[in-house]
């Protein structure tokens, strides 16, 4: 082939990958700037109301709520990785923190299949196939709602739902978080068995450790929650525990519904179980600043995640990460 040619190509070759790298950009941003749009739009709704909220603002409490929502924060993408060792496979830590939390920006955009997908499309290029990546979203989505329908239960209030439904809701959510494990090695042979489905024996010990990190990451998140509410409303013993039932109530119809990410969902379901003990107002506005706390610490740990992903690779690429170079230093 002439040399010319073979410039050529390798040019083109060159901006193929500049143009992709763009694309990958623009559509990262585009998240970003959709999903603050949404909140803006949601605001607005509640707009005439705005002006009667009366929030006695509690600085030291927001503190202990940012420490607690990147603690929450970090736990989730650690749990995922277990579920993944648990499927036979493994990646840093830091590798997978990165890869969780970028694909974890699609949720907001219609129907939350991009999250999906992308989590699906980085894992392969980290050598997690199709099969097991998407296994282990179902087994980490089913463990999340499993552990928010346990909260929600103990702590939402009988009027909005029945004592008897609450007391299903827990049983059938312990069952499922501690006894179920027990049984997902012959619930993934029998997947295995199935045309075009490859799954490894799924290592119990391991998701029994995904289990845990995940209720951490709940708890936490509860407690954090709770810390932004001590912050901005007048709690007490009662108000304090029916506050985490609707917060959690709505994080269940969140997961459930049919919106990206739940949102308008989550919010509505927070505002009509706290409107009659803070007001219609206060609630409504609670449950917005929730959505747009927990927004702005989602970017803010993509932004840390994608640096100590990016920093531990370049790292190893010099061999920093291996055993010889720390007998070295």
């Amino acid at each position: 082939m002439p040399e010319s040619l073979r410039g050529k190509g390798g040019t083109t070759l060159s901006e193929v990958a500049n143009l992709q790298g763009l694309a990958k950009k623009i559509a990262q941003w585009g998240v970003v700037i959709a999903t603050v749009a949404v909140l803006i739009h949601v605001a607005q709704q509640h707009s005439e109301n705005l002006g009667e909220i009366d929030f006695d603002l509690n600085v030291w409490w927001l503190v202990i709520a940012a420490v607690a929502t990147t603690a929450a924060n970090l736990l989730l993408p650690l749990g995922w990785r277990r579920i993944l060792n648990s499927l036979d496979h493994d990646l840093e830590p830091s590798r997978a923190v990165r890869l969780w939390c970028l694909a974890q920006t699609g949720r907001y955009l219609p129907t939350g299949l991009v999250a999906v997908v992308s989590r699906v499309q980085l894992a392969a290029k980290e050598g997690v196939s199709r099969a097991v990546t998407l296994s282990s979203i179902a087994i980490e989505t089913a463990i999340l709602i499993g552990w928010a329908s346990l909260v929600c239960s103990l702590f939402v209030p009988s009027s909005a739902l029945p004592a008897p439904a609450r007391w299903t809701a827990s049983i059938v959510s312990l069952i499922g978080l501690f006894v179920a494990p027990w049984f997902a090695p012959a619930i993934c042979h029998q997947l295995s068995r199935l045309k075009r489905v490859s799954l490894p024996a799924v290592k119990t010990r391991f998701l029994n450790k995904a289990v845990f990190l995940l209720g951490a990451s709940v708890a936490v998140r509860a407690a954090g929650s709770l810390c932004i509410a001590a912050a901005i409303l007048k709690l007490d013993g009662s108000t304090a525990l029916l506050t985490v039932g609707a917060i959690y109530a709505g994080v269940v119809a969140g997961m459930i519904g049919i919106t990206p990410a739940g949102l308008g969902v989550r919010e509505a379901v927070m505002t009509s179980i706290l409107a009659s003990h803070f007001g219609l107002v206060d609630a409504a506005a609670f449950a917005l600043l929730t959505r747009a706390w927990e927004f702005s610490f989602e970017m803010l740990f993509l932004g840390a995640a994608s640096w100590w992903g990016r920093k531990k690779q370049d790292l190893g690429d010099f061999g920093m990460d291996s055993p010889d170079a720390e007998g070295k230093l």
